[in-house]
């Protein structure tokens, strides 16, 4: 493969990658009962290991071999920066923003802190700026909290790009690197550095880099009966997610998904060809933006839900402390409580298109024609 050369695109994972952040969605829903109790809501941030799986099979199929033959680790780095940075400092932005109308005019009691205090203050501002969350073990933070994966997938670019580079010893060392960093997850360290996000990341790019390995050496082979490959294997994840909770193994969520993603990369079956209709693709191109603008845009349904509880008198909302963190839930009956959810889920949908078509397509599309110039 030439440097420039296009790689093939793997439309039925960007469409899982779309369901995964929906999972996530779920995950961070705030409300007592509905979607947001059920296990695989419960146990959704683990979807974020599929990402990191998938996004290690997509660097190393789109750059693995380029930057293996000479291509540019600057343009390989612009490109990527320019994919994940921008949507993520106009997210920061947005919270600092909420944060100074609250100081400036108060936060009518949509705040439980004092503004700039606590997760809100100056220096997780500066943290989540620089993204440096992933990298403290107590990463929680207002301004955008969600972008501590993208700092550990700055930090995976990085490390894939010289492991590629150095070539099959580099590939060897990335692979082991991960795995290392399972058996770190797996006995509960945390520490500077190589926290629990970073391991995550790791573990989850390396599986994802293998998926890619012996999908190469399968040389374009066709799966056998991919019809029951693939609701097998999304089947076998989201039973784990399902009962993850039960279990002091959640980082293991690596091998389903990892399974998961080599199987939907074929694009072979029947599930894969519901995943290549126009919605599910469309998910999967939006997935970055719904990551990134879910849990500001629920925020402020779950805000409206609370001033509408106070001033109605009804208990519609609910706003409390759960040790240091505050909460904010809608309460409401099981029927009318799935149907703000499903308003929420369409809400977050439609303002990641926004961003997609605003902010996140265009910064991509500038950073491409900045790396053609290097």
């Amino acid at each position: 493969m030439s440097p420039a050369a296009p790689a093939h695109r793997f439309a039925a994972l960007d469409s899982l990658r779309g369901l995964a952040a929906l999972g996530v969605l779920l995950h961070h829903m705030p409300a007592s009962n509905g979607l947001a109790t059920i296990p695989l809501a419960s146990a959704g941030g683990l979807f974020v290991d599929l990402f990191f799986v998938i996004s290690g099979f997509v660097i190393a199929e789109s750059y693995g071999e380029r930057l293996a033959n000479g291509f540019s680790r600057a343009r390989f780095a612009v490109l990527r920066l320019g994919r994940v940075l921008p949507l993520h400092l106009v997210m920061v932005a947005a919270f600092l923003a909420l944060e100074l109308a609250a100081w400036a005019f108060g936060s009518g009691g949509l705040n439980l802190r004092a503004p700039f205090t606590g997760v809100h203050s100056g220096e997780h501002l500066l943290r989540a700026v620089l993204l440096l969350d992933a990298y403290i073990p107590e990463k929680r933070n207002y301004y955008n909290g969600v972008s501590w994966s993208i700092a550990v997938e700055l930090l995976l670019y990085a490390l894939a790009a010289t492991a590629f580079h150095a070539g099959r010893l580099g590939l060897t060392v990335f692979i082991a690197l991960g795995l290392g960093a399972l058996v770190l997850q797996l006995a509960g360290v945390d520490m500077l550095i190589l926290t629990n996000a970073v391991q995550r990341g790791m573990a989850g790019f390396a599986a994802g880099m293998l998926c890619w390995l012996l999908y190469q050496r399968r040389a374009g082979q066709s799966l056998p009966a991919p019809g029951l490959l693939e609701p097998l294997a999304l089947g076998l994840l989201l039973l784990f997610v399902w009962n993850a909770e039960r279990f002091e193994t959640a980082g293991l969520v690596v091998v389903p998904s990892a399974l998961a993603a080599f199987v939907f990369a074929h694009q072979a079956g029947w599930l894969s060809r519901l995943m290549l209709l126009r919605w599910p693709l469309w998910l999967g191109t939006v997935s970055y933006s719904l990551y990134m603008v879910h849990v500001m845009v629920m925020a402020r349904i779950a805000d409206l839900f609370l001033l509408a509880s106070r001033h109605l008198g009804l208990p519609l909302a609910s706003y409390t402390w759960q040790g240091e963190t505050p909460i904010k839930a809608i309460d409401l009956p099981l029927l009318p409580a799935l149907a703000v959810q499903l308003a929420m889920i369409l809400a977050c949908a439609g303002v990641a298109g926004l961003t997609w078509r605003w902010i996140e397509e265009p910064a991509r599309q500038w950073s491409r024609r900045l790396a053609e110039r290097l």
